[in-house]
């Protein structure tokens, strides 16, 4: 199954909140998650094997610091989000524009509210892992 990684500075903790939570926070930061997955899922089937994984440092490549996510999934199918060569063309397509809740353990200011996975306003990054 091919593995893939979404860093992002979009707060996805996984905090599995019961019917009765009444926490804003962990319900807007499963809210984030369920569309993460949501979106992954609109091409394929997705399972993983740990929940995202807060870090505050340096984010990948980039040259700033701030809070951001890591996570990894596998999905059923090869190449499902395959498009010109690029493994991850399709996911950065589905994900672009996705609406989240913003202010929760995010350190820097996400706004319009989005997941953007392209364009001069990256706040994610994907890539294939194996």
């Amino acid at each position: 199954m091919p593995r893939y990684q979404i860093i992002t500075l979009v707060d996805i903790t996984r905090t599995n909140p019961s019917r009765s939570e009444t926490d804003h926070v962990k319900l807007s930061q499963q809210a984030n998650f369920n569309s993460l997955i949501q979106a992954i899922g609109m091409r394929s089937n997705v399972t993983w094997d740990r929940d995202p994984v807060a870090k505050m440092g340096r984010v990948s490549d980039q040259d700033f610091k701030a809070m951001h996510w890591h996570w990894e999934f596998f999905v059923e199918r090869e190449q499902v989000f395959l498009k010109d060569n690029d493994p991850v063309a399709l996911l950065k397509t589905d994900l672009d524009g996705v609406p989240i809740v913003a202010g929760l353990g995010d350190s820097i200011e996400l706004a319009p509210a989005c997941f953007f996975s392209q364009g001069d306003r990256i706040n994610t990054w994907i890539r294939e892992i194996s």
